[in-house]
């Protein structure tokens, strides 16, 4: 007597489920389907694909509505295991795939379906298995079939109960067994193939109509006319990309470094916008659908992080040159060094994101590639320490300017000459003799360093000088000063100095004080002044005393 009730007043309780549903809808347009249990789920599912339907074969077509009906209907969906960046066309053909089944055979009454209150408790479904095998815990089988509703177990919707990442797999299988079956009374349907074999704005349907039977007829999911559309599509991207290649490469030879950077961006960028075009074709003007699109659209996306990729590459590269050219700054010396690793460290740094961006759409696991990265970075580490040493210790000197391209040193071990190059690697240091020296950035950092051009250029000459007891002391400061001021090697400020320093043995010991303009013009002034004050000395009479010694003969004690 219950269950001939329970069918009696199904059909009632359906059609205020409807009307429920309906106006909830309908007062909160954003709120996600309900799927707290498989038999909200199935209501759901039956519901908004039944709007779906309704507003596709109205004589006015409402956009807005098809897009909300078809986007509550994926919600019915466990889609985790499919990559992103297919997840709604997949998604789409899952809910047109199903809703075709199902409008093909007999659904379970209300009452069969476990509802919100009968799910949780093992004991409730261990009384369900007693009565029937189509549920266990946690799942829900639609009766002689494998479509299955399942609670998820994680991500975001974690705790709903979706059609299952099985029964989406093998949804393909699945029609193709009922596709030839007759549809339940009361319902015109078709609406799967009406949406795999139509076109987009580009192509009307009437010249689609005006096609001959063969090219309409399937093959693999895809009408005749679209496999040839799809290797049409794909031959003229790859032709229109092989062309502007071509262009790029007869210019190379006649194109500066920043024009010819400029051109294979300009080429990069073309490839990017190709991929674009020819996917946007595929998906919505052509209408490839099935596993045909995913693998197109994986390709597509392959070559358009690939080309994103070199784009950012070739970016650093130009931005790169244009500071260096615009600051002009040396080559050789460290800032030049500095500013290219800053932008290749940001040109990588953007490379990697991309790749994370590829590898999160198409639904790999980063897991496993960073334990690898992990892996390979401790063994470069250690098989390239000295390496690592070097470049720390050009950072090293590139915060603490000890010294820069220019710059007259001397090292702890004597060696005095001019610094030629601060690379990230190594110092080049050019000598008086015009022998060049490499020294490693980890060695050079950990010396002690005598730079002679800072804080000033300007380079202290000492030259020292004796003259007899008996020289006119005045005359002798004033002819040294003379000397100074007349050399245009010597900086005029500050002005030179002279200094009596001691009474010697034979001498009184002077010292001119006067400095260089630069530090490798210490030999020269210093040659120059000693050449000057020896010829003023000569003219002034003034003398320069050679060492002496006197000695002095006692007679012999004759006692």
């Amino acid at each position: 007597m219950f269950p001939m009730c329970i069918r009696l007043f199904t059909p009632l309780l359906l059609v205020l489920l409807h009307t429920t549903i309906t106006v909830g809808s309908s007062n909160f347009p954003l709120a996600p389907p309900d799927v707290s249990s498989p038999r909200a789920t199935m209501e759901s599912f039956i519901f908004y694909t039944d709007a779906f339907y309704k507003a596709v074969s109205a004589q006015e077509r409402d956009v807005s509505k098809e897009k909300n009906a078809m986007t509550k209907a994926i919600l019915c969906f466990d889609l985790s295991n499919l990559p992103p960046k297919v997840r709604a066309n997949e998604g789409k053909e899952a809910v047109l795939q199903l809703y075709e089944i199902f409008s093909r055979m007999s659904l379970p009454e209300l009452t069969d379906i476990p509802g919100k209150d009968e799910v949780p408790g093992m004991d409730v479904a261990l009384r369900l298995q007693d009565i029937s095998n189509e549920f266990s815990l946690g799942q829900w089988r639609v009766p002689h079939t494998e479509i299955t509703i399942g609670r998820a177990t994680k991500g975001s919707r974690a705790g709903a109960f979706l059609f299952t990442p099985s029964t989406v797999k093998h949804l393909d299988q699945y029609y193709n067994a009922v596709r030839d079956l007759p549809y339940r009374n009361g319902i015109a349907n078709g609406i799967y193939e009406m949406y795999i074999y139509s076109s987009g704005w580009l192509i009307p349907d009437g010249f689609i109509s005006t096609l001959p039977d063969w090219l309409k007829r399937g093959y693999n999911g895809q009408a005749l006319w679209q496999w040839i559309g799809l290797v049409l599509s794909i031959s003229a991207g790859c032709l229109l990309f092989c062309f502007l290649l071509y262009c790029h490469t007869k210019k190379k030879r006649n194109l500066k470094s920043n024009a010819l950077g400029l051109s294979a961006l300009f080429v990069t960028l073309s490839g990017i916008a190709i991929c674009f075009f020819i996917e946007y074709v595929l998906d919505i003007q052509i209408n490839i659908t099935g596993k045909v699109m995913t693998v197109s659209t994986i390709l597509l996306e392959f070559i358009i992080y690939i080309l994103a990729a070199w784009s950012i590459l070739l970016t650093g590269n130009i931005v790169r040159h244009l500071i260096i050219t615009s600051r002009h700054i040396d080559e050789k010396a460290l800032d030049a060094d500095v500013i290219k690793l800053t932008c290749n460290l940001v040109s990588i740094a953007l490379v990697l994101i991309i790749c994370f961006q590829a590898f999160s759409q198409w639904g790999l696991s980063l897991n496993t590639i960073f334990a690898s990265a992990g892996i390979v970075g401790l063994a470069v580490a250690l098989a390239a320490r000295e390496t690592l040493a070097n470049f720390f210790g050009g950072i090293s000197i590139f915060l603490d300017r000890p010294f820069r391209a220019g710059d007259y040193i001397v090292l702890d071990t004597g060696e005095r000459g001019e610094i030629k190059a601060v690379g990230m690697r190594s110092t080049r240091l050019q000598t008086r003799d015009d022998i060049m020296i490499t020294i490693p950035n980890s060695v050079i950092t950990n010396v002690k360093i005598v730079n002679q051009s800072a804080p000033k250029q300007n380079f202290r000459v000492h030259i020292k000088i004796g003259v007899a007891y008996d020289s006119d002391l005045d005359k002798v400061e004033k002819t040294l000063l003379e000397v100074a001021a007349a050399n245009p090697l010597a900086c005029k400020t500050p002005p030179p100095k002279v200094r009596l320093r001691t009474f010697g043995e034979s001498s009184i010991n002077f010292e001119l004080l006067t400095w260089a303009m630069r530090p490798h013009d210490r030999g020269r002034l210093t040659h120059e002044l000693s050449k000057e004050i020896h010829r003023l000395f000569n003219k002034n009479g003034i003398e320069i005393p050679l060492p002496h010694l006197v000695i002095q003969h006692s007679a012999p004690d004759k006692t």
